[in-house]
């Protein structure tokens, strides 16, 4: 169960905009897996002799921009030898999503057709890039559930904010609520000025979300919040 940090309004929300890995999806797996076969494939074949980046590491970066996220995990190797790691692992990632690996997060998809269906508009915002975003999209299904979806990787890997602006012209939105696991959805929300909500179920820690009006431990909260 989350806390409420600050009261709003929230039955004036009109509209909702989503995180997807860490608050609609949970890929921890996915993600470790292709960044260690990934690595281990494009070292082989370069001839670089060095450990893939650790679990925690990868689990830490999980919300950065696609370009942060590989500059992360591979900051001693040139942005070219990164941009082919990059490649592989989304490559991977492709593969492992098809094959059935991640997972909605827990009660994800009956909470979303829950809220369209109080009339909401629903959306989905992504730091990451074009390949693993259409990936979750074909191996979740999530076309059905969200009324426009984007990611980073669509605009260039803009600040997140950029997105958020978009979805919420597209949506013709005039209250909107966003939520998500990292601070990069919190700081987005804030500039856009949307109430955020923090997902305490994802990737980020309990304090990323300090900035968050109210945090979750489940989508269903939200049925109860914006119903009030």
């Amino acid at each position: 169960m989350g806390q409420i940090l600050d009261v709003k309004p929230l039955a004036e929300i009109d509209t909702i905009i989503f995180d997807m890995d860490g608050t609609i999806v949970l890929s921890r797996d996915v993600a470790i897996e292709s960044v260690h076969r990934g690595a281990k494939e494009m070292f082989e074949e370069l001839g670089i002799d060095a450990p893939p980046p650790e679990k925690e590491k990868i689990v830490e970066s999980i919300g950065k921009p696609s370009p942060e996220y590989f500059a992360a995990l591979f900051p001693e190797l040139e942005p070219s030898v990164r941009a082919d790691i990059q490649r592989r692992v989304y490559e991977l990632e492709g593969q492992l999503l098809a094959e059935g690996g991640g997972s909605f997060a827990p009660g994800a998809p009956g909470a979303l057709v829950q809220l369209r269906q109080m009339g909401l508009k629903l959306g989905l915002a992504s730091n990451c890039g074009i390949g693993y975003f259409e990936s979750n999209i074909e191996a979740f299904g999530l076309g059905k559930y969200f009324d426009a979806m984007l990611c980073s990787g669509m605009r260039g890997y803009p600040e997140k904010s950029v997105l958020l602006k978009e979805l919420l012209a597209t949506l013709g939105a005039q209250k909107a609520m966003m939520v998500g696991d990292r601070c990069y959805d919190i700081e987005a929300a804030i500039q856009c000025d949307m109430v955020p909500v923090g997902c305490l179920y994802g990737y980020g820690t309990k304090d990323e979300l300090e900035g968050a009006s109210l945090t979750i431990g489940s989508l269903n909260e939200l049925i109860v919040i914006c119903g009030e």
